[in-house]
This record gives structure tokens, C-alpha cells and sequence, in this order.
């Protein structure tokens, strides 16, 4: 679930001001192949101007251009080569698009560096940061990583595969889980995670409900939400365990490259919103695949457990159902028949039980 305070931030930062590099590139500049910036239909060609800058002799035979995350503007480069391609064949270039993603993405590439080593999980690990990149300023403009390899973990997906295949994944999420919620949050670069800002997301959702939601949901629909946000406030007033916490576990994020040796191995990208906050919060978005799956996660997970874990899980869950609402009526992100069938499947105050 992304930050609620973005959009305070979404007018913000001309990336390519900082860069200097705002003209479009000639047609023939810099590397890559000879096709015009236009990528799938969308013009991309400042970032590929970027890219081409930073990394003159890298190529690529294919490129596609995507905007679906809310704060980043995505470039995957396909059958790179040259020397600047670093060996990889794909590689995946982020630009953040507000300032919060701005200021977080050298903190994200720290982490994830001191990560990779410790995790079995693919994680992103960002092997191009460019030149004009000053992280000790906080200004890093874009950066890229080797793809994460495998389909996305949709529900559809997971449900189809063998009953030993979802065991296999279920015990590497478990573990994956395990190994982030044991991270030492004192000793660098984790220190650098900022807490959880989940208290602004509840502030930003409770303006969006009592303001624009009245038009369009029912009286008991509306209760609802009002129910949610006054459940989550009251945990945010509890003393709960606080761990860092990748904080946007769900479908889009998720992986599985079942032809890798030995079994299968999952994949977790976009650590943009993780942040010092309750375990609980990782398994909130697990329940769009079935309690039975988020169970069977937790059966596997090595973390503190407390009696209200998943009750808790089950709030939070309802929680990023209800910001998918506001997010749409917000931002025009996503469509609204996702925002609805989101929340709609989030409504009932009872946890589903596999």
C-alpha cells in the first residue's frame, strides 16, 4: 500500500532538471536500438535520454515503458549488450516520481545491497546508479537492476499450480518473511528505514472518506470505512512489536521462477515503502490469495507470533482495500472496478478463516 502523503508530492521534482538533461536526444544518440523513444504507445523519451547518458554503451534490443506503480516510472531494457550492460541481459530501470520516492531510493539501494546476501528470495539488486547520482545529497535520479526473473504471483497463478508447488512457495514466503523481520533496525544501513508512516496513510484516508466517499458509497458502506479507519487507529495506539517490514506484500510485488533449480524461487520487488512497523503488516495483502495460503505462510514464518497476529493482519488488509478506493478517487490510480472489488472483498470486520 503506498504512502498516503504523496500526494502532497506529486507536483514536485523535475528529475530531469537535476540531471540537466530535459532536451530530447537526437534520433540517433547515445545507445540502444534505432527505433524511435516512443515506447508501447507512450513517449519515454527523457528517460531514455537518461539512460542513454549515464550509459553510452548500452544497447538493447527491446524496450517497454511502464507507470503502473504509483511513484515510480518504470523502463525494462531487453537483450541488453555492451560494455555498460555489466553482463545482463535485462535490465530494469527505475525513476522515481514524486520526492518521497525521491529521497527514499538511496536508502532502498543500501538495503537491499546489505539484503541480498542474507535472503534466498530474488531480491532487487541495483547494479546501475549513475554518475550524477549523489547519495550522500539523497539524490539519486534513477537507478537500475538486473530483472527479477518469473511470472507474477497473481492469486490465478498460484491457485493453478500443484498442491506441492504452493507449499514450496508458501515455505519460501515464509522464510523470506522471516529473515526481513529479523533484521537488526540499530546497526546501518537499516537504521536509515524510517518508521512506519502508516499514521499519515490513515489521516490522508479519513480526509478521502468523509470528503468524496459520501457520493458514492451506500450509508453501510460508508460505516464500513469509518469502521476500518477507527479499528486501525486504535491498533496505532497499541504497543505493538516493530520490525522493518517491506509493507506492500501483494501480487504486483510477487514472483515465482519455477524453472529455477532446485524447486522454484520467489521473487519480492519495489521496497520503496518498507518501514519500521508491525510484522503483521507483511501478511495483510497475502489474504487476496485465501486465508488458507496466509495460514500456511505463517506456519512457515519464524517471527514473533502473538495471539492477535492475524486479526491484526486482517485490519491492515482492510485498511489498503479501503485506501485503493481513495487512491482511485485521489489519483485516478487504478480502475475503479478494481478499487471496488478490492474493497468490496475486505468489508466483513471477520477475519476469513481457511
Amino acid at each position: 500500500m503506498p504512502r498516503g502523503s504523496t500526494a502532497s508530492a506529486l507536483v514536485a521534482t523535475n528529475v530531469w532538471e537535476m540531471m540537466d538533461t530535459a532536451s530530447e536526444p537526437e534520433p540517433d544518440a547515445g545507445a540502444g536500438p534505432d527505433a524511435d523513444d516512443a515506447v508501447a504507445g507512450v513517449e519515454a523519451g527523457a528517460e531514455l535520454h537518461a539512460i542513454r547518458t549515464a550509459y553510452p554503451s548500452l544497447r538493447w534490443e527491446s524496450v517497454s515503458r511502464t507507470d503502473e506503480g504509483w511513484d515510480h516510472v518504470v523502463i525494462i531494457c531487453r537483450g541488453c549488450s555492451g560494455e555498460d550492460a555489466l553482463g545482463y541481459a535485462d535490465l530494469v530501470f527505475r525513476f522515481p516520481s514524486d520526492e518521497q520516492a525521491l529521497a527514499q531510493l538511496p536508502t532502498e539501494i543500501a538495503v537491499l545491497e546489505h539484503l541480498a546476501p542474507r535472503i534466498e528470495a530474488a531480491l532487487p539488486r541495483y547494479t546501475h546508479v549513475s554518475a550524477s547520482a549523489q547519495p550522500d545529497k539523497r539524490l539519486v535520479p534513477f537507478a537500475g537492476y538486473p530483472m527479477i526473473h518469473g511470472e507474477r504471483l497473481t492469486p490465478d497463478l498460484l491457485h493453478s499450480l500443484p498442491v506441492t508447488e504452493q507449499t514450496i512457495i508458501a515455505t519460501q514466503l515464509g522464510s523470506l518473511l522471516s529473515a526481513l523481520h529479523v533484521q537488526d533496525t540499530s546497526a546501518p544501513p537499516m537504521d536509515l528505514v524510517a518508521p512506519s508512516y502508516q499514521p499519515e496513510n490513515l489521516d490522508f484516508v479519513r480526509g478521502i472518506v468523509e470528503n468524496n466517499m459520501p457520493d458514492v458509497l451506500a450509508p453501510d458502506e460508508m460505516r464500513t470505512a469509518r469502521e476500518i479507519c477507527d479499528e486501525v487507529a486504535a491498533l496505532q495506539s497499541t504497543l505493538l512489536p516493530r520490525v522493518f517490514v517491506h509493507y506492500d506484500i501483494y501480487q504486483r510485488h510477487l514472483y515465482w521462477d519455477a524453472g529455477a533449480a532446485p524447486a522454484g524461487r520467489l521473487g519480492l520487488i519495489d521496497f520503496t515503502d518498507m518501514c519500521i512497523g508491525d510484522p503483521a503488516i507483511d501478511f495483510a495483502e497475502l489474504y487476496e490469495y485465501g486465508p488458507r495460503f496466509v495460514e500456511d505462510v505463517l506456519a512457515r514464518y519464524v517471527g514473533r507470533i502473538d495471539p492477535d497476529f492475524l486479526d491484526r493482519a486482517w485490519t491492515y488488509q482492510r485498511l489498503a482495500g479501503l485506501y485503493m478506493l481513495a487512491g482511485h478517487m485521489y489519483y485516478g490510480e487504478e480502475t475503479w472496478e478494481y478499487a471496488r472489488s478490492t474493497f468490496d472483498r475486505c468489508r466483513s470486520p471477520r477475519r476469513p478463516r481457511a
